[in-house]
Formats: structure tokens, C-alpha cells, sequence
């Protein structure tokens, strides 16, 4: 991890600076037991503190932490659902290899499991791993419309963010969806709610703070009143203030063979918080429009 390649790197440049020995041409200010008059000044310059491996973005430098803190600066983020050979033998070690090693482009059996997903950067590098909670018998009985909670742990094996979801139907596109973003212990940064429109799908991002909507994703103009009427290949648009701040699409990836969902920031500007909540309306997207395993 890059913490603990800059403290190895730290740990190095100390054990080079105990291993100098002084210089011949330097005066000795002390021999035997008399007292210290001057402290020594070495002419060798001191080395430098190594530079961190960091992300550069225009004329800012951001060292990749934990937590969502990680989002800021990243120009996109895309969703990667992740199956398992078997539905129960590999769930306790799913989070632990995801930054390691790959996973199956390609669903490998039928039955019922709690999805799991990994966040990546525009690199193919893995940020966050999203573990699904869910009952056995919400899955069967509510299919995606189920209530979860969402874990993503970062790097660091940390929960840097939490998604829960309550119970809505599917069927009913008048009842509205809303997702809560979480952070530990348990703080909520905001929510994501559905608004009642029957044209095209349409959520508020509210910021938990000032419980006011701080922006809007629009979906496809004309999908009917039917939830289940858009495309699998859909484009959505979030903005605030008429400014178009982020976008989300759902498209195929052949490389992988699979679709997966992506979040581009328009604006660069856009916090780690904001960012987060961005995330957090994705995967609300991805259960209600896209999730085809029950």
C-alpha cells in the first residue's frame, strides 16, 4: 500500500542517516570527559525526505488515504459486479483478495447470493470492495427491490462508507426509493430519493447537513412509466444550478465481458463528500434499473 511503501521509504532514509560516520576533515569539539562547547555542523547536505507516490492532478497533490477520501481528484469511477464459483465457500475471503487478484468476467452460477462489486479508477485500480447484507429471504421474496446495507472497505480493510436501502417494490415506480450514505461509526452524509415523476427517472442527492438537495439525476427522457422500460445500456446526468456536475452510465465492457456502471465527474471541484454521495446514488441506479441476479 502506499502508506506503507512511504514509511518503509522513511524507515530507510533514517537507517541511511545513523549508518553516516563523520568526516575525516571535521574537528573533534570534544575528547575524553570535558564539556560539550559547540554542537557538531556536518558540510554534507542533509539528506532529502523521500517524495510519497501521489496522485498529480493539475496544480494539486493529493496522497491517496483511507476512507472516501480516495475519490477526490479522480476524473471517474467504474462498478464491477464480482462472482463466485460457489455461493457460500468463498464470501469470507471475497474481501480480502479483491485488490490482489481478478474475478470472473462472467457469472458462473445461478443462485442466490449477496452481490458483491469492486470500485475502481480510471487506471483499473481497486478502491473500494462493496459487500451486500442482506436476508436470504429478502432476496427470494423482494428480488431487487430488497432492503441491504452496502460495505466498502478500502485499502487499508477499513469500512470507509456504508449504503442502506429500504424495502421498495420494483413493480410500483409511484413508491419512492431512496438510499441512505453512511460513514463509521455512524454519521450519515446524505441520501439519495427518488422523485415521483413518470416520464423519466429522476432522484435528489440531499446533504444530510442542510437536508437540502444539493443536485438532481435525470435519466433518459420518454422511458414510460415503466421501471423497467430503460435500455441496458442507459446514460444518466446529474447537475446543480443548471451546471452539468457528473454523469452515469451503464454500458458494456467487451474487454470484460460484462457490463459495468460508470461515474465520470465533470467538475473538478467536486469534494470527497460529493463524490461519495455520487457513488452512493450509482449503486442505487445499478439495483433498481440494472440487477438482474435475485
Amino acid at each position: 500500500m502506499l502508506q506503507n511503501d512511504a514509511v518503509r521509504t522513511l524507515q530507510y532514509d533514517s537507517e541511511i542517516r545513523v549508518a553516516q560516520q563523520p568526516s575525516p576533515s571535521e574537528s573533534r569539539v570534544y575528547d575524553s570527559h570535558i564539556s560539550i562547547t559547540s554542537q557538531p555542523r556536518p558540510e554534507a547536505p542533509r539528506i532529502p525526505l523521500p517524495v510519497p507516490i501521489a496522485t498529480v492532478t493539475g496544480s494539486r497533490t493529493f496522497i491517496p488515504l483511507s476512507g472516501y477520501d480516495c475519490l477526490a481528484d479522480l476524473p471517474s469511477v467504474h462498478i464491477e459486479q464480482t462472482f463466485e464459483l460457489n455461493d457460500g465457500k468463498y464470501k469470507t475471503n471475497h474481501i480480502q483478495i479483491v485488490f490482489n487478484i481478478p474475478f470472473p468476467s462472467a457469472a458462473l452460477t445461478a443462485v442466490s447470493s449477496e452481490n458483491r462489486y469492486v470500485v475502481r479508477s480510471p487506471l483499473g485500480d481497486a478502491i473500494f470492495a462493496a459487500s451486500e447484507s442482506s436476508t436470504e429471504k429478502n432476496r427470494l421474496v423482494w428480488g431487487a427491490g430488497r432492503p441491504f446495507q452496502m460495505h466498502l472497505l478500502d485499502k487499508t480493510h477499513q469500512e470507509a462508507l456504508v449504503f442502506r436501502k429500504k424495502l421498495a417494490l420494483g413493480s410500483l415506480c409511484c413508491q419512492p426509493k431512496s438510499l441512505e450514505i453512511w460513514i463509521p461509526p455512524g454519521n450519515v452524509l446524505g441520501r439519495v430519493v427518488q422523485s415521483p415523476t413518470f416520464m423519466q427517472p429522476e432522484f435528489f442527492i440531499e446533504d444530510e447537513s442542510t437536508g437540502q438537495p444539493v443536485f438532481c439525476v435525470e435519466g433518459p427522457a420518454n422511458s414510460g412509466f415503466c421501471c423497467f422500460c430503460l435500455p441496458r445500456e442507459c446514460y444518466f446526468k446529474i447537475h446543480s444550478g443548471g451546471n452539468m456536475r457528473a454523469s452515469i452510465d451503464h454500458k458494456w465492457l467487451a474487454s470484460k465481458s460484462q457490463y459495468t456502471t460508470n461515474i465520470y465527474f465533470s467538475d473538478a471541484k467536486l469534494t470527497a463528500k460529493e463524490r461519495a454521495l455520487i457513488l452512493g446514488s450509482a449503486f442505487l441506479l445499478e439495483y433498481l434499473y440494472f440487477q438482474t441476479r435475485f
